[in-house]
């Protein structure tokens, strides 16, 4: 019995030996500035044709229109990077916001309920996820967030705003929101025609700018993910022609200011982007009406062209050229929160808006890994999973075992390695099996004298 025993010891122990031992090496090369969380603004309907100086806005007549005179989102813009050609593949309101938040061009509202959404990996990483939604608000959406204040009627005419909740949040914090949630109808008393468009804004941002403040001042610890919705630019340019939608688009850029600056003061990432852009045609009275899903809209730039603004405490001050799609955003956002992790459906690329790049590098078991830039090693640790953390955006080479990988590194990237386990363990692996084999031969020995 104590000879099987022996045997059984030995046997185990050889197995746990040469099991591979997973683990996350996080390994910083530059100091980086990682925000604190971040507040995703989707303008719902506000074509980037309508407030880039670069773009000439046209209706479907070929008629140039007007473009808004904006102030503090231009100070955001500056002060950050301003992505020129975002083009969306799906201008309408729930594909918009499935692709903005999975980071897939072909996303509809049951890949959001399929746990492959930005929501799903912040809350990996301990992030609180809410929201302060007019539209974009269905079912799916909604269940991907802790906590959500939306208007269930979708109706600037008589508002329901309702308040869910997935997860227990701190009570105060549901307090807010509900206290929020009571809010609205006084922002709309006594207020009729674009007056009330404008106001139903004004409540979305003025509720978002307090739970992000709520949040910073009294639990400056938690992470959160805030995303808000304002949707009364999208239902101006439906029913109340391209001049009013251009002041109601210009009187949301007035009160921005108190939101962002309330991210400026608390390392928070500020997003501003839409779901879709906005085309104007005239009807046979000669009644100027807006779309962008069907389509005779759909096909026009100005429906497609979204614009994307990123300000925060690691982003450079850049205008970025060239195309790029609405399914850039999600993986962008999670490169800007320092999240190396990938999107499951995802077929988006990552923006290079940082002032840094993190390379994480994975591979199918414990080694050296190095990074190299001109044949000199900058950075080195050993795991199977390891992360280099604010390195320039420049060309550098991995080295594991006997194999490399060149890399340009404009952005974040994740590296994989798959080694064969006798190509680079074998001598180990010898050398751990004689240590063993021998050590319970002694072992053995002895039980054998007793």
């Amino acid at each position: 019995m104590r000879l099987r025993y022996a045997t059984l010891v030995i046997t185990l122990t050889l197995i746990i030996l040469l099991l591979p031992i997973a683990s996350a090496t996080d390994v910083v090369v530059n100091p980086v500035h990682s925000p604190n969380g971040a507040v995703l603004l989707i303008i719902d309907g506000m074509g980037s044709s309508y407030i880039y100086p670069e773009f000439v806005p046209y209706d479907l007549d070929g008629n140039e229109l007007g473009k808004a005179n904006l102030s503090n989102i231009t100070l955001i813009a500056d002060g950050g990077t301003r992505v020129l050609d975002v083009r969306a593949p799906q201008p309408s309101t729930i594909p918009g916001h499935s692709v903005l938040v999975t980071g897939y061009s072909k996303a509809n509202k049951d890949t959001v309920g399929e746990m492959m959404t930005i929501f799903d990996i912040a809350r990996e990483h301990d992030y609180i996820c809410m929201a302060v939604m007019h539209k974009g608000d269905f079912k799916e959406m909604r269940a991907e967030q802790d906590a959500i204040l939306f208007d269930a009627s979708h109706s600037i005419r008589e508002p329901s705003i309702e308040l869910e909740q997935t997860v227990d949040l701190p009570m105060d914090v549901l307090e807010l929101m509900q206290e929020w949630q009571r809010n609205l109808l006084s922002y709309l008393e006594g207020k009729d025609g674009v007056e009330r468009y404008i106001a139903y804004n004004e409540w979305a941002i003025d509720a978002s700018d307090a739970i992000a403040r709520f949040m910073c001042e009294n639990q400056p610890e938690q992470k959160f993910l805030l995303t808000v919705n304002v949707g009364a630019v999208d239902l101006a340019g439906h029913y109340l022609g391209s001049d009013q939608y251009l002041r109601v688009i210009e009187e949301l850029d007035e009160g921005i200011y108190d939101l962002y600056q309330t991210c400026l003061e608390n390392d928070l990432v500020f997003i501003i982007t839409a779901d879709h852009g906005m085309t104007f045609a005239r009807t046979e009275r000669g009644k100027e009406v807006g779309g962008h899903a069907s389509d005779k809209y759909a096909k026009t730039l100005e429906a497609q062209r979204i614009p994307l603004i990123i300000n925060g405490p690691n982003i450079r001050k850049d205008v970025i050229g060239g195309t790029y799609g609405q399914e850039d955003l999600a993986p962008t956002l999670l490169s800007v929160l320092d999240v190396m992790d990938v999107l499951r459906c995802s077929d988006g690329d990552i923006i290079p808006v940082k002032e840094y790049a993190n390379l994480r590098v994975v591979i199918d078991s414990p080694t050296e890994v190095m990074v190299q830039k001109g044949g000199i090693t900058i950075a080195s640790a050993s795991g199977d999973d390891v992360t280099f953390i604010g390195l320039l955006p420049s060309n550098y080479t991995v080295l594991v075992s006997s194999y490399e990988e060149h890399v340009n590194l404009a952005s974040d990237q994740i590296v994989e390695f798959q080694i064969s386990r006798a190509d680079h363990r074998v001598t180990l692996a010898t050398t751990m099996i004689f240590v063993v084999i021998a050590g319970g031969l002694l072992v053995i020995r002895k039980i054998m004298k007793e």
